[in-house]
């Protein structure tokens, strides 16, 4: 009867461990949802971006405006975790028909930064840097959003054909483009880049993680947007979110709000392109149908395995490990691919500033301890502190409320300043 008693209360226990693990997955879940974009304003930065293209074309400058980077993948997220009033970049293609042979790169940015400025609607909106033309946005009652606009046309046949001899998906490469990038002498030259090939390529890997969800995926967002949507069908595809979109955007934002506390952040923050990039390679060799928090532990536990490659040899890495190829360290050399633009090393800073991998491992380890391990704290105000300091106390506070906080200590009554229940 003791033994039969014990197993009763080991099995209540693990019950409401269960219960209180599941409960936190779904309040990081929710924090998640609350940084993502909007309906709303996904529908207004889809018909901000259409009006554009409109514009130019109306205008002679024969253009497709396209979406590429977090807008393009669905893996949007407030930049910063401590500052409710961030706003969204949302990064564009203007394509302007023709291939680089019709234009110099100088002559491309000139073009079109003379159609935008033409305009009583974008001139007063437009700040014009090196890499892109930024328009900033900013509507009453919802976050604000800019959108940059990176110039580019078709990339050459020949440039194309080479690319195909280095690339595993060469169908992928039909849609590289060159992009006018700015040298050290302040000059423009073209260099290649095919964000519809990734965008294609991510896809793929996405498609039978959005399956296994999709419905329940399409239930929440009808039920948390009746305002918006009569039904279930009129709700746009990009706006769902597999498992695999929210492990980027769970490390995206875990990232922004970790190294905004280094003095040397901005300098050594990795780019999104190597976290989207490295999970869904790390998630094409796992099961779609798995929760969230399933295939977060899985990718973290991948990315710890690669923070060998510091330590040991390439070959060495590769004879105790296995054929895991995401990061590669050759000759002391980080590579990590492009999947749809061979030669494209997402980890060139990574070989100039030996600070970004050390730092980015570190980061990795941290996120395990605050995303991961903290589900299995005990103490509900310490499992609230660690929340805080991984996606900050602004962002918590917004959308957890005082949960975990634990009740309220009493307040002393400074009998000198209370109000008494009587008149002397």
């Amino acid at each position: 009867m003791e033994n039969q008693h014990s197993l009763n209360v080991s099995a209540n226990k693990m019950e409401v461990y269960m219960k209180s693990k599941t409960e936190r997955q779904n309040d990081i879940l929710s924090i998640i949802r609350g940084l993502d974009i909007s309906p709303t304003l996904y529908n207004n930065a889809v018909e901000k971006y259409e009006a554009l293209g409109n514009f130019l074309n109306e205008h002679g400058l024969d253009a497709e405006i396209y979406p590429q980077g977090s807008f393009a993948f669905g893996t949007v997220v407030r930049p910063s975790a401590n500052d409710s009033s961030a706003s969204y970049d949302l990064d564009f293609i203007c394509q302007v028909n023709g291939s680089r042979e019709e234009y110099s790169p100088d002559e491309l940015r000139d073009k079109v930064e003379s159609v935008l400025k033409s305009s009583k609607i974008y001139a007063d909106r437009l700040k014009v840097d090196d890499k892109c033309f930024t328009i900033k946005y900013a509507d009453e009652g919802e976050i604000g959003f800019s959108i940059d606009i990176v110039p580019a046309v078709d990339e050459s046949p020949v440039i194309k054909s080479r690319l195909a001899l280095e690339c595993i998906s060469p169908e992928l490469l039909d849609t590289s483009i060159a992009i006018p990038q700015c040298t050290e002498k302040h000059s423009y030259q073209w260099i290649t880049n095919n964000p519809k090939g990734l965008r294609s390529w991510f896809d793929n890997i996405n498609a039978p993680y959005l399956d296994s969800s999709r419905k329940a995926e399409r239930l929440r967002i009808f039920e948390e947007n009746k305002a918006i949507f009569e039904s279930v069908e009129e709700i746009p595809d990009a706006l769902e979110r597999s498992a695999l979109q929210r492990v980027i955007q769970i490390l995206k934002s875990h990232r922004n709000n970790y190294y905004a506390k280094l003095k040397d952040g901005k300098e050594i923050k990795p780019i999104s392109a190597i976290i989207t990039v490295a999970v869904a390679e790390i998630a094409e060799n796992y099961h779609a149908d798995c929760t969230v928090f399933e295939l977060l532990d899985y990718v973290l536990s991948e990315l710890s395995v690669y923070a060998e490659h510091q330590h040991i040899t390439e070959s060495d890495f590769q004879q105790k490990y296995g054929n895991r190829n995401v990061f590669l360290h050759e000759e002391g050399k980080w590579y990590i691919e492009n999947p749809a633009n061979p030669g494209d090393n997402l980890a060139d800073q990574w070989n100039v500033d030996a600070r970004i991998p050390n730092r980015f491992f570190k980061w990795i380890e941290i996120a395990r301890e605050d995303i991961i391990d903290s589900l299995a704290q005990k103490d509900d105000k310490k499992f609230r502190l660690i929340l805080e300091n991984g996606f900050g106390n602004t962002t918590v506070l917004g959308f957890l409320g005082e949960k975990y906080c634990g009740e309220p200590a009493p307040q002393q009554i400074n009998p000198q300043s209370a109000a008494r229940p009587y008149r002397i």
